[in-house]
């Protein structure tokens, strides 16, 4: 996402749109330029050894999509996992690479399809909305890696993501169990 910053810790604006979701209660955007298509109820298959935030893949048009659990990926605790009602899939790095305004973390996309399961779609926020530096980690809980800032958004706080880093797998090294 490409922000602007006026001063150092304080609000910064998105200049591209926001899309708003929601999973497991709580309230995410990101990026609308990242954002490929939006699957209703996809069918997840498990896949055996993968890393835990990988949930299955998706047989999606005669490809094979990675879907990957959104709490589990930003280190939150596992709760059961409710019925899968959507999966946001992102743009790869052929699709971003056609924009003329690509996400400044663009380099970070994958060369394979790959999706994160959410269990609503909300609201398309404005270019211009004020986000909001990020919490310390130590107080939000979320791996501050993938936490661009946040949002109030009628009243309530809205967690900005950071998509090239989540939707990428390479993890920094010591990361992963052994």
């Amino acid at each position: 996402m490409e922000l602007t910053i006026s001063s150092p810790r304080a609000a910064v604006t998105s200049k591209s749109q926001l899309l708003g979701f929601e999973s497991q209660g709580q309230r995410y955007a990101c990026d609308l330029l990242w954002v490929k298509e939006v699957l209703r109820s996809p069918s997840v298959t498990s896949i055996r050894l993968a890393p835990p935030y990988v949930r299955g893949v998706i047989h999606l048009r005669g490809q094979i999509l990675t879907a990957l659990d959104l709490e589990i990926r930003l280190g939150l605790e596992q709760k059961t996992p409710a019925p899968i009602n959507r999966c946001i899939v992102f743009k790869t790095s052929t699709d971003l690479a056609r924009l003329s305004n690509a996400p400044e973390d663009s380099a970070a996309a994958e060369s394979d399809s790959m999706g994160v399961l959410v269990d609503a779609i909300g609201d398309i926020l404005p270019p211009g909305t004020p986000v909001l530096p990020a919490p310390p980690e130590t107080l939000s809980g979320l791996d501050s890696r993938f936490i661009e800032g946040v949002i109030s958004d009628a009243g309530q706080l809205v967690t900005v993501l950071r998509i090239g880093a989540l939707i990428s797998l390479v993890e920094p090294r010591g990361s992963l169990p052994a």
